[in-house]
């Protein structure tokens, strides 16, 4: 990728019957020098347990302006 592409626009596709989405109980955060993982869970009946469903992993960089967009995002619709 040339640093040029890097603010440009991207189209992302989501097909709703492919792609599920996942409400969360719990997650585990991971990292090293190299990368940020993230993974998500949710609660056994009982409780005490949580299952990872999903796992994410990202450079550190990504991880950044992942957490800056995020942040902008959650302040945007608590006002």
């Amino acid at each position: 990728m040339d640093k040029n592409d890097i603010n440009q626009p991207v189209n992302f596709n989501v097909d709703p019957n492919q792609t599920p989405v996942y409400f969360v109980d719990g997650y585990l955060i991971g990292s090293n020098e190299h990368s940020v993982t993230v993974s998500f869970s949710q609660a056994v009946l009982d409780g005490k347990q949580q299952n990872v469903v999903s796992r994410v992993a990202m450079t550190n960089a990504q991880a950044k302006e992942f957490l800056k967009t995020l942040n902008d995002h959650l302040e945007k619709y608590e006002r």
